[in-house]
């Protein structure tokens, strides 16, 4: 996919976060394996994230410490009973994803993180800790995991 084909789908799929929370696009940094594309609002970072031939993941941050306090929106949609918490084998053998999927798939993410994360995107940042929490629960589980496979 052509940089500007992305482009024109991030923004067509942002145009939401913008119009009703004045999210506007304030960096893109592409690499070879995929690209990082950063919206800000007075309150909230948004980092949409996409590795070719992977499904991209949204992270939300505090605009005053945007790098440590972030969060997933899959992780606060498993927070809100909303989504399954991930089980090791997503985590190790993740799902891949074709390039005509990622218009319906920004869409799909857009429209949970609207519903289901308007005090985020408004800077009401109480649910962080607790999702962090969780998040950190799982990551020291799949490290768990992954050290009983590691080779000498």
């Amino acid at each position: 996919m052509k940089k500007s084909d992305f482009a024109r789908l991030v923004d067509k799929a942002f145009i939401p976060l913008e119009s009703q929370y004045q999210f506007k696009r304030v960096a893109s940094s592409f690499h070879s394996g995929g690209v990082e594309v950063t919206f800000q609002n007075p309150t909230t970072e948004l980092c949409l994230n996409y590795e070719i031939g992977s499904f991209p993941w949204i992270t939300i941050g505090d605009i005053k410490n945007p790098k440590e306090d972030r969060v997933s929106l899959d992780w606060l949609l498993v927070e809100l009973d909303q989504r399954e918490s991930p089980t090791p084998d997503e985590t190790f053998f993740p799902k891949g994803m074709e390039d005509n999927q990622l218009e319906a798939e920004l869409q799909t993410k857009i429209k949970e993180l609207l519903k289901f994360g308007k005090e985020m995107l408004a800077g009401d940042f109480s649910l962080m800790p607790k999702i962090k929490t969780r998040a950190d629960d799982y990551l020291a589980e799949c490290r768990k995991i992954a050290d009983r496979y590691k080779t000498s």
